[in-house]
C-alpha cells in the first residue's frame, strides 16, 4: 500500500490546500520522503519526495520563481507545496503552466499551515503504509505457498498476483507465454517478447510506452537457467511496485519452475534411457517396448530414418555448454516436426543429437535433408553451433530402430573423415568409402599404399609441385590430357612432365589399365587416410618420408 498524493491533500491538515496542476498523476506518484527546500536547489532534493517550500528570494521575479521549480522537478521530486502569503503572495501563471505542461503536481499552501505539522503527519502516514503493506503483501505470500501445496496451477497464482497489483500480468517461460486464468489483456505482448529477445534484461527494468502504459520486468533465475520474465502492465494512473515487492512474489513462483523442471528433468531421463535401449537393440518384449513407447508419447509403429548429429567446435564461434545445447536442440527440432508435420524421437547422447524422424513416401534421404534444410537455417543464424550429419536406411520393418543407428554413426564418420565437418553424409553414399575403410584396415594394403603413394607425397612436401591433385584430376578426366591441362591450368608440356614424374616416383605406368586401377585404389585409400578435410596431412607425408628413406 503506496502513500500517494492523492492522500497526503485529503489529511485535514491541507484543507486548505490548492491543486494547481498534475491532477492526472495525483493518485499514481507516491511518497518516500518529505524535505523543506529554499534556493538554491542544487543536490538536496531526493526522488519520490514532496518539497515544502515559501519560495524565498523568488519574491515577484517570476523568472526567479520558474527556474527555481523547474530545478525541483528536474532533481525528481515527486510534487512541490508553496506556502503562499509572505514571501510569495500569488503564484505565476508562468509556474503554473510550467506544472500543467510537465504534468507536475505543484500544491498551493496557506500561510498558517505549519511545515511541521504536515512532516510529521506525512512519516507518519508512510511508516503506517509501509507497513501496511508489508502485512498485505506478506498475506499474499503465505497464499501463493497454499496455492502450491494445494497443486494449484501457476496461472492461478499469477492471477491472485494480478489481483494484489490491479494490474495485467504474464509470466515469460523460455518460448512459452503463462497468463493468469482470468486475466485483462496485456496491450503488445509481442512488442514485450521482442524487447526480451534482442535484449538481454538481467535486472529489474520498467519501460515506458507513450505515456499511456509502463511495464515493469523482472527477471527470474530458473534451475534450467531458463529465460524467464515476470511482467507488470501499469496504466499511466497506476502506481509502479516497489521492486521489493515483485521480488518476493517473484521467489514463490519458482516453487512451480523446481516443480516442473524436476518433472521434467526425470521425464527427459526417462526418455534418454528408452531411446538408448532403441539404439542398443536390447528389448526383449516388443509388446512391453511399444507400451513403455505410448508412455513417452512416441509412436513406435511408423517408419524412422535415423540422422545422427555431431556439433563441431573447430567452427565453433559461440561457446555452448551441454544443457544450452540440449535444450536448443530440442525446441528446435520439434519447431521444425511441426512444421514438417512429421513424428520425431530425439536426444543427446555422448556428445551427439540421434534424431529418428518418420519417413514419408518411402523416401528416407528426402525426408532426412528437408529437416537438415531447416537445421542450416538456424545454424546459419548462430542459434546452433555447425553440425556434422550422418543419414541412415529405412530398413524395411518395424523395430529396426538399432540398424539405423549404426548406418547413420558409420555415414557421419565416414563423411567427416573424408569430407570435412559441417558436411551431410548418407549410409547409401558411403559404400565405396566403407569398402576403403575395410581395406585401410588390412597391413598388406596400407603396406602396398604407402609403397606406390609415400614417395609422390615425399616429392610434393619437398618441391610443393601437389602431384597428388595432379593425379587426381588426370584420372578422372579418363587420361585425357587436353582436358586436365586445362582444369589445372598447366601448359600441356608441364603436365607431360608432371605425369612423368608420377611413373617414376610410383614405379606404375599411366598407359597400363592396371596400374592405372592400382593407382586410383591407393589415391583414395591415401586420401581416406591422411588428407582429411580436404587438405593433405602434413604429418602423414612426413611419416611417408622418413618411412621411404629407411628403404
Amino acid at each position: 500500500m503506496l502513500y500517494t498524493i492523492k492522500d497526503i491533500l485529503s489529511e485535514p491538515v491541507l484543507k486548505g490546500a490548492v491543486l494547481l496542476s498534475g491532477k492526472k498523476k495525483i493518485t499514481s506518484l507516491s511518497i518516500e520522503s518529505v524535505s523543506v527546500i529554499e534556493m538554491p536547489v542544487e543536490d538536496f532534493v531526493r526522488e519520490k519526495e514532496l518539497v515544502l517550500t515559501t519560495a524565498m528570494g523568488c519574491g515577484s521575479n517570476s523568472s526567479f520563481f520558474l527556474s527555481f521549480v523547474e530545478e525541483i522537478y528536474k532533481s525528481g521530486a515527486v510534487a512541490l507545496a508553496i506556502a503562499v502569503g509572505r514571501h510569495v503572495q500569488v503564484i505565476p501563471q508562468e509556474v503554473i503552466a510550467f506544472g500543467k505542461e510537465k504534468n507536475f503536481p505543484i500544491i498551493q499552501l496557506p500561510w498558517e499551515v505549519r511545515f511541521s505539522d504536515i512532516i510529521k503527519m506525512i512519516y507518519r502516514q508512510i511508516n503506517f503504509s509501509q507497513e501496511e503493506a508489508i502485512r498485505i503483501n506478506d498475506h499474499i505470500q503465505k497464499q501463493l505457498l497454499q496455492l502450491f501445496l494445494n497443486n494449484q496451477t501457476i496461472e492461478e497464482a499469477l492471477q491472485l498476483l494480478s489481483n494484489h497489483f490491479d494490474a495485467a500480468i504474464l509470466l515469460f517461460y523460455g518460448k512459452d507465454l503463462i497468463v493468469p486464468v482470468s486475466s485483462t489483456p496485456v496491450n503488445s505482448v509481442s512488442e514485450i517478447w521482442q524487447l526480451l529477445e534482442s535484449d538481454s534484461i538481467t535486472n529489474p527494468t520498467t519501460i515506458h510506452k507513450n505515456n499511456h502504459y509502463k511495464f515493469q520486468i523482472f527477471p527470474i533465475l530458473t534451475i534450467s537457467k531458463r529465460p524467464c520474465y515476470l511482467v507488470l502492465e501499469i496504466t499511466n494512473t497506476g502506481t509502479l511496485q516497489p521492486w521489493s515487492f515483485v521480488q518476493q512474489h517473484a521467489t514463490n513462483l519458482q516453487l512451480w519452475f523446481q516443480k516442473q523442471e524436476t518433472l521434467l528433468s526425470n521425464k527427459k531421463k526417462e526418455k534418454e534411457q528408452f531411446i538408448q535401449l532403441l539404439i542398443n537393440g536390447s528389448w526383449e518384449n516388443k509388446e512391453q517396448l511399444m507400451e513403455k513407447g505410448i508412455s513417452l508419447q512416441y509412436e513406435l509403429n511408423l517408419p524412422y530414418v535415423c540422422i545422427l548429429g555431431q556439433p563441431e567446435k573447430v567452427y565453433e564461434k559461440q561457446k555452448w555448454n551441454g544443457e544450452q545445447l540440449t535444450m536448443a536442440l530440442y525446441e528446435i527440432s520439434s519447431d521444425i516436426a511441426k512444421k514438417l508435420h512429421r513424428k520425431i524421437i530425439h536426444a543427446f547422447l555422448q556428445g551427439r543429437f540421434i534424431l529418428f524422424m518418420e519417413v514419408v513416401n518411402n523416401d528416407p534421404n528426402r525426408s532426412a535433408n528437408e529437416l537438415l534444410d531447416h537445421f542450416d537455417f538456424y545454424i546459419q543464424k548462430g542459434a546452433l553451433p555447425l553440425f556434422s550429419w550422418g543419414i541412415g536406411e529405412n530398413h524395411a520393418g518395424l523395430y529396426t530402430f538399432h540398424e539405423g543407428y549404426k548406418d547413420s554413426l558409420t555415414a557421419l564418420e565416414i563423411g567427416r573423415n573424408y569430407k570435412g565437418p559441417g558436411t551431410r553424409s548418407t549410409y547409401a553414399n558411403t559404400g565405396i568409402l566403407r569398402v576403403l575403410s575395410v581395406l585401410n584396415d588390412n597391413p598388406e594394403v596400407t603396406e602396398m599404399m604407402h609403397t606406390i603413394m609415400g614417395k609422390v607425397a615425399s616429392y610434393d612436401s619437398d618441391k610443393g609441385l601437389d602431384l597428388f591433385h595432379t593425379l587426381a584430376v588426370y584420372l578422372k578426366n579418363h587420361s585425357n590430357v587436353s582436358q586436365t591441362a586445362r582444369e589445372l591450368s598447366l601448359h600441356r608440356q608441364s603436365l607431360l612432365y608432371r605425369l612423368k614424374k608420377i611413373e617414376t616416383l610410383t614405379g606404375r605406368s599411366l598407359n597400363d589399365a592396371n596400374d592405372l586401377f592400382l593407382l586410383q585404389l591407393c589415391l583414395q585409400l591415401w586420401t581416406l587416410r591422411f588428407n582429411q578435410w580436404g587438405e593433405l596431412n602434413k604429418t602423414a607425408m612426413q611419416k611417408a618420408d622418413v618411412k621411404n628413406k629407411r628403404r
